[in-house]
């Protein structure tokens, strides 16, 4: 939530800024590049009980392809990424006995704003929805195939610098995205591997903290 009211209010401050070189905007420009790293995600578990039993987080990495359109110092940016969020149940108190790997194909759509710098360094603040379609959860250990949530809709937001080195004919962009899930992927009954029953959750939400190279913009 901090880093939402953060790139929120560096955004407004922006907003002069953005008016003023409205008129000196660059024609549209179109990029592509490849994105790759590691991602940190962590279940946001809740019963029917009113419990909320931890889980521990999981590092896992993503890669994808990168889309850019610039509109003077916007960017409207999207892509498509394969994530691999790692054993997300695994260690937790819930699923001790069972492991459950979760993969992802997601679709981000960000507004991205450079509101100061140009040249070799430019930094930047982007917001916006993402989109993440379960590869495999239907088909791992704990029976989760009747109430999961194969589509499931986050909202992320971060900042990341573009930098840009003499005789190299790309960008460099490091950035931190935090991915909230909005949605959640999966409530219903939880059983285990040899079918006992657990308990009912009314959500499990995958939230998750990107740390990304970007090459190419």
């Amino acid at each position: 939530m901090f880093v939402f009211v953060l790139v929120g209010l560096l955004m407004a401050g922006a907003a002069t800024e953005v008016h003023a070189q409205r008129n000196a905007a660059k024609k549209q420009r179109f990029h592509v590049g490849f994105t790759f790293g590691p991602e940190i995600t962590k279940l946001k578990i809740k019963l029917k009980d009113g419990s909320t039993p931890t889980a521990d987080a999981k590092i896992g990495f993503h890669a994808g392809l990168a889309l850019g359109l610039d509109f003077g110092p916007l960017t409207i940016r999207s892509g498509f990424n394969f994530v691999n969020a790692g054993a997300l149940f695994d260690g937790s108190e819930l699923f001790s006995r069972s492991e459950l790997n979760v993969s992802f194909f997601s679709i981000p759509v960000d507004v991205r704003l450079r509101p100061f710098g140009s040249g070799m360094i430019s930094p930047y603040l982007f917001a916006g929805p993402e989109f993440r379609y379960s590869l495999d959860l239907e088909s791992r250990p704990i029976s989760l195939s009747h109430d999961v949530k194969l589509i499931d809709a986050t909202f992320a937001a971060g900042i990341g610098v573009s930098l840009r080195l003499p005789k190299v004919p790309f960008r460099f962009s490091p950035e931190i995205r935090y991915v909230s899930d909005l949605t959640g992927i999966y409530d219903g009954e939880l059983t285990t591997d040899d079918d006992s029953f657990v308990q009912t959750a009314t959500s499990i939400k995958a939230n998750a903290v990107r740390v990304g190279m970007l090459l190419g913009f």
